[in-house]
């Protein structure tokens, strides 16, 4: 009792024990920023982004110093240099560049990492902790409170990344907010392609290149041919001769398909057939290659990696031939539902994925994803995969995911908060999404965080439940149905109504993301009602839109929009049809008679279709299926990736009035290839490509005042990404004004 109240006395004499250290007060500086007498630009870096956000903050500006504090001030001690003995309290914990030692005590702060970007790394934990914010790239996107105090709290803090490689890949690293996410570490070489030394020409030595259908071409490599492996490990060898600093070299089939068929190359595969490529598995052929690569290289270059991606026909795990460790996978599962998380009950591509991770895991001791964080062929219409990070992240820790390398199409006011979020979990695998979120909405919107979150999670959970599996702007009225859409207009009126200033700025840069994609689905609504002319009115609204937003003063590198695709991705899935269709049924022509949206279906895996005569007029027989067109994407129908032959046919009536009048069916997009058939008469095919419409001359085939049978058979063999495949936008028949 004696020492305890002999401590209460000392208490009160010396007043509480602070638990925090003063920074700012009242408009006067208690501290100051040191730099080590030479530092490093990454450390500097720390010096000014402490400075100018503490400013912000406080309206006060921090001294900066070299080497010491002047006296009274509270050193803000900045990067290893000034604090060697936090070296080993790191080192205890992790090695990671990345990782960093944060101490706050009555004799200073203390910011050290192994590295100066650790040391950066640091700051931005302090600024955090202090309330600072970077959700999207610019000043909108930033949020600094304000206050006169400023104190941090006593600790000592030792963090490191999750993951060794934090990296999204199209978001450019110049961008402060890349730092300020603390994204980085390796980054996963690309590996569409594989060099030869000296290089090949497939006129001159057609040997070395794929043999196709019977001639070699110029695409992929006879990979079997030993010419191509002793060039193959030449190239190899000067690239690591050249870059002896890096650590790997990624490697791989040129993207696409044409894969060698001749009996040697065929005699490396384990004859396994990958259903979600459509084709036999291509892994073996090319782990057998990069082994023989590293055998060839190991007296120079022992320690060096081949990365590849482990993608489309060549994802799963190899069967007949071990992995050397030094072949490092990347998985990009463009062909396994980029919409839903891995243990989503409504999609079984996902839980296939988790197999995968597990599989490569025991073969080889480093792996890396390299999947996507957007969707697909999307324009950047609004889109979140919150949903899928919280479960996928974590999962791919616990499955030794050593980094991250995704694929990004960073339109800002789609893809906040995805990537934010995904960059958090990135770095701390055990972050609380539901905090993280509340704190985005809370911090970002201030008074409209409720219908703003309410809003943001409706898009989420719009994607988490969507039957929809290949994504793209295809899945998009499935995905946003009528109800959600009229609860989306009330909670951004709502939001409206209630923030002011910045906030309001940040809720109209959402409005206009959601009134653009009002104008894409009314758009398709019009289109596929055979409303043409609404539809290209529609279309100009997007335009106009699109150009709006792409114009926003964001900050540079940053946009609203992704500048490459945002039109270019309307106008290569989208606009085509409709300024096609516009043209002839409005301008210089008129709809004779709209063909239905479901048509008759039959897939035609062995090819036979056209020696059965499938295209004959009338009855037929068979099992035919009902099948939407221009509605739903063949992924959308139960289809997945189909590639190979399918048959449509419909019957469409052709009113009497046309007798004697030029008559041509129009076609507003077919995936990839179509031979169309009137009443049994051959019309012709389409130009092979996707997506674009194309006409054929009709007139002698049809039977005006009667039922005409349509039969149109379609190839889909290209690997597009998107899992569309068939007719994917309206057919009609139309004729010229007289």
């Amino acid at each position: 009792m004696r020492f305890a109240a002999i401590a209460l006395w000392i208490a009160a004499l010396c007043g509480p024990v602070a638990a925090e250290v003063t920074l700012i007060d009242g408009g006067q500086p208690l501290a100051a920023l040191v730099l080590p007498p030479d530092p490093h630009e990454d450390e500097e870096l720390a010096a000014r982004e402490l400075r100018h956000h503490l400013r912000l903050m406080s309206g006060v500006e921090l001294p900066l110093v070299q080497g010491r504090a002047p006296d009274g001030l509270t050193p803000v001690r900045i990067g290893l240099e000034l604090s060697p003995a936090a070296e080993k309290e790191i080192r205890a914990r992790s090695d990671d560049r990345g990782a960093f030692l944060l101490e706050v005590t009555g004799g200073g702060v203390t910011l050290a990492g192994l590295t100066p970007g650790g040391t950066l790394f640091a700051a931005y934990e302090l600024l955090e902790q202090l309330g600072c914010r970077w959700y999207m790239p610019g000043e909108l996107g930033t949020v600094v409170p304000r206050r006169p105090t400023v104190a941090a709290a006593l600790q000592r803090t030792v963090r490191f990344p999750s993951f060794a490689a934090r990296n999204l890949q199209a978001v450019t690293r110049a961008l402060p907010w890349y730092r300020r996410q603390r994204l980085g570490g390796d980054w996963f070489p690309g590996a569409h392609g594989i060099h030869l030394l000296p290089p090949a020409d497939v006129e001159t030595e057609p040997e070395l290149f794929a043999l196709v259908d019977g001639r070699r071409a110029g695409g992929q490599l006879c990979v079997s041919h030993p010419e191509v492996v002793r060039r193959a490990t030449a190239a190899v060898l000067d690239y690591f001769e050249s870059n002896p600093e890096r650590p790997w070299i990624g490697l791989g089939p040129d993207d696409g398909r044409g894969f060698c068929e001749d009996e040697r190359c065929r005699a490396l595969d384990s004859g396994e057939w990958d259903p979600h490529a459509a084709g036999p598995s291509m892994t073996n052929r090319y782990v057998w290659l990069f082994n023989r690569i590293l055998e060839g290289i190991e007296d120079r270059f022992p320690d060096k990696k081949i990365g590849f991606y482990a993608y489309d026909a060549y994802k799963l795990p190899p069967r007949r031939v071990k992995p050397d460790p030094r072949i490092v996978p990347a998985f990009a599962p463009i062909t396994l539902c980029r919409l839903h998380g891995l243990d989503n009950p409504v999609c079984p591509d996902r839980s296939f994925y988790k197999s995968l991770m597990r599989r490569w895991g025991e073969l080889v001791p480093e792996i890396f994803e390299r999947g996507y964080y957007f969707n697909l062929a999307d324009p950047g219409f609004p889109f979140s995969k919150v949903h899928a990070l919280r479960q996928e992240t974590p999962f791919a820790h616990g499955a030794g995911i050593r980094g991250w390398r995704v694929e990004c199409m960073p339109a800002w006011s789609a893809h906040t908060p995805t990537l934010y979020v995904a960059a958090r979990l990135m770095w701390d695998v055990d972050t609380d999404v539901d905090a993280l979120l509340a704190d985005f909405y809370a911090s970002f919107f201030g008074p409209a965080a409720a219908p703003m979150g309410a809003y943001l999670d409706g898009i989420d959970r719009a994607y988490r439940d969507t039957d929809c599996h290949a994504g793209s702007s295809h899945c998009l009225p499935r995905v946003f149905d009528t109800a959600w859409r009229a609860q989306a207009a009330r909670l951004l009126a709502e939001a409206s109504d209630l923030a002011e200033g910045t906030h309001a700025e940040r809720v109209r840069v959402y409005a206009l993301a959601h009134e653009r994609l009002e104008a894409f689905l009314a758009m398709l609504e019009s289109r596929d009602a055979f409303d043409f002319a609404a539809a290209h009115g529609r279309l100009q609204q997007v335009r106009a839109l699109t150009d709006t937003m792409l114009a926003y003063p964001l900050t540079e590198g940053a946009h609203l929009l992704w500048p490459r695709i945002a039109h270019s991705y309307l106008d290569r899935f989208w606009s085509s049809a409709v300024e096609q269709a516009h043209e002839r049924t409005v301008e210089r022509g008129e709809l004779v008679a709209p063909l239905p949206e479901v048509w008759d279906f039959l897939i035609d895996p062995t090819g036979v279709g056209e020696s059965l005569g499938w295209f004959r007029e009338g009855e037929i027989g068979g099992n035919w299926q009902p099948l939407h067109t221009s509605t739903a994407s063949w992924s959308e129908q139960g289809l997945h990736y189909y590639k190979g032959a399918a048959w449509y046919r419909t019957e469409v009536e052709v009113p009497a009035a046309w007798a004697g009048r030029p008559i041509h069916i129009f076609f507003g997009s077919v995936d990839e290839q179509a031979r169309v058939w009137v009443n049994g008469r051959l019309l012709g095919d389409s130009p092979r490509r996707s997506f674009k419409p194309f006409e054929l001359e009709a007139t002698a085939a049809l039977r005006p005042g009667r039922a005409n049978t349509v039969a149109v058979r379609i190839l889909n063999e290209e690997l597009n990404e998107i899992g569309t495949g068939g007719i994917t936008a309206p057919v009609m028949l139309w004729s010229p004004l007289p």
